[in-house]
């Protein structure tokens, strides 16, 4: 019994079916195709490129100034930031990325996660702390 990957067009891998390739076949729903996934990979950590599931690799964010004021005007820079990857803010709204960055400052202290998310790519959180101005 092979494992199999039920994926759309843009490689993302909506679930994986145990069973055999007869089964398998027929799981597709409207336009996802079928791929065989490998020992080692699931939906987390693989993606459909090309008809073969392969790995998925890890961002190469560069952030800078993870410490900020919280002053509503510095802020951190993430950048680096692939085509078509989202970012989850800390108040759970989604948007698309479309310029390879993003900038984020806040007015209250704590401690904020960002969540970017891609296609081709391993989910990533990046923490930042805002303090209180001194």
């Amino acid at each position: 019994m092979n494992r199999w990957a039920i994926y759309t067009s843009s490689g993302r891998i909506d679930r994986v079916y145990s069973g055999i390739e007869a089964e398998a076949l027929v799981q597709p729903q409207g336009s996802e195709q079928v791929a065989i996934m490998p020992d080692g990979l699931d939906d987390a950590t693989a993606y459909v490129s090309g008809g073969q599931v392969v790995p998925k690799q890890p961002f190469s964010l560069q952030t800078t100034n993870p410490q900020i004021a919280a002053d509503g005007i510095d802020e951190c820079v993430i950048g680096n930031i692939p085509a078509g990857a989202t970012i989850q803010w800390p108040d759970g709204q989604t948007d698309e990325v479309t310029d390879g960055e993003v900038r984020f400052s806040v007015d209250l202290a704590g401690t904020y996660k960002l969540k970017f998310s891609a296609i081709a790519y391993l989910d990533q959180e990046v923490t930042i702390e805002a303090v209180i101005p001194t």
